[in-house]
């Protein structure tokens, strides 16, 4: 199951929603302010590319920079 984020445009607050087959069709609303008003943004990777071109995960201790994986 696909995990989605989105950002509110009303209040800014990011969220996250689990996305089933049984709630595809789910109006998404902020849970912060509850507008209706949300994006959906993309998600950062959960690995990074070493200089060998392996993946490697992030996370500790090495950490993902912001730009992991991107040029």
């Amino acid at each position: 199951m696909p995990i989605y984020e989105y950002v509110c445009t009303k209040c800014t607050k990011s969220f996250e929603i689990l996305k089933t087959s049984s709630n595809d069709n789910e109006t998404i609303t902020c849970p912060e302010c509850k507008s209706l008003e949300v994006k959906k943004t993309i998600s950062s990777g959960s690995f990074r590319m070493n200089s060998a071109g392996a993946s490697a995960p992030c996370g500790p201790p090495s950490g993902c920079p912001s730009n992991a994986g991107f040029s």
